[in-house]
């Protein structure tokens, strides 16, 4: 049964773990040389920082976009004043005047910190060309604009280049991880010319045997026949890859998890010695020398 390579970083982690744990076990008897128990505990390290390191770095990258978010909202609110303000010389609809004033289409205020960021440069550069149009009182001037600007300016730069260490981050964390799944190609391919196919050390590691086959599908279609007062039959069509199968039998309110009652290879089997008055769930499952499959949906059967 082929050893695949863990796709989420979480399983490989845990994989590259239990392969560390067990060489070290181990130690010489295994004949690892390549790939030791310290130079994957290096790899899974390196893993774990580049992965810590981009959470930092996403969560200073959350706090960037609060601050843009924030500041935005503020210039968008000294946008919704200095409309309020221009009303009287400008009217209340919209109309080519108050595109010199930031507003592009409509007063709708915008919600695009982009765009809030141009409308307070052309706010700015309004009242410096109209003085007499400021209400200092309200703090509605040129001098205010331009603060507010300078301000969205800075949070946006500080935001985008925060996404760019992210970037970076993420490009790092990539590679760590490509690294530790190249570790654990590699030790596949050191441990198949130091064990056979079906050596039972491949399963210290949590690995599966390379020349077993893959586990049985779910055995499907079973039916059970009450044959007797004690008694029932059970058969089932041929499932994929079984070599064998076993028998599972719970009886209601009794056991609390199912107990193996037999091994058969072909595909029927005779239950005897079923407890009398008794609700009784029968499943079954399909074995081969890859393991076995899930157990199949039960069949209940009620005896006398």
């Amino acid at each position: 049964m082929k050893n695949e390579t863990p796709n989420k970083d979480s399983d490989l982690l845990t994989s590259c773990q239990d392969l560390a744990t067990a060489e070290e076990a181990l130690g010489n008897a295994a004949g690892f040389a390549q790939n030791k128990s310290q130079f994957i505990l290096a790899d899974i390290a390196g893993l774990l920082a580049k992965r810590e390191a981009l959470e930092v770095g996403k969560g200073q990258l959350s706090v960037y976009r609060d601050v843009i978010r924030e500041v935005a909202g503020t210039g968008r609110l000294f946008m919704g004043f200095t409309r309020d303000v221009l009303k009287p010389r400008l009217g209340g609809q919209f109309s080519e005047p108050w595109k010199l004033v930031g507003f592009e289409e409509s007063l709708a205020l915008p919600d695009n910190p982009a765009q809030i960021q141009i409308a307070l440069k052309t706010i700015q550069k309004y009242f410096e060309a109209n003085p007499t149009y400021e209400v200092a009182a309200l703090n509605i001037t040129a001098v205010h604009a331009e603060a507010l600007f300078a301000q969205l300016c800075a949070a946006r730069g500080a935001g985008y280049n925060q996404e760019m260490v992210v970037g970076t981050l993420i490009e790092a964390r990539d590679a760590a991880s490509e690294k530790l799944r190249r570790r654990y190609r590699g030790f596949i391919s050191e441990a198949s010319q130091l064990f056979g196919p079906l050596d039972q050390r491949w399963k210290a590691f949590g690995l599966n045997l390379p020349g077993a086959q893959q586990t049985p599908d779910v055995v499907e279609g079973v039916i059970v026949t009450l044959i007797g007062p004690n008694a029932a039959a059970a058969k089932w069509p041929t499932t994929a890859r079984a070599d064998h199968y076993r028998v599972w039998r719970r009886v209601l309110n009794v056991d609390a998890e199912y107990i193996a009652i037999g091994s058969p290879v072909d595909l029927d089997f005779t239950i005897e010695n079923l407890p009398s008055n008794a609700t009784v769930d029968i499943a079954l499952s399909a074995v081969n020398n890859g393991g076995e499959g899930p157990l199949s949906e039960p069949v209940r059967i009620v005896t006398h």
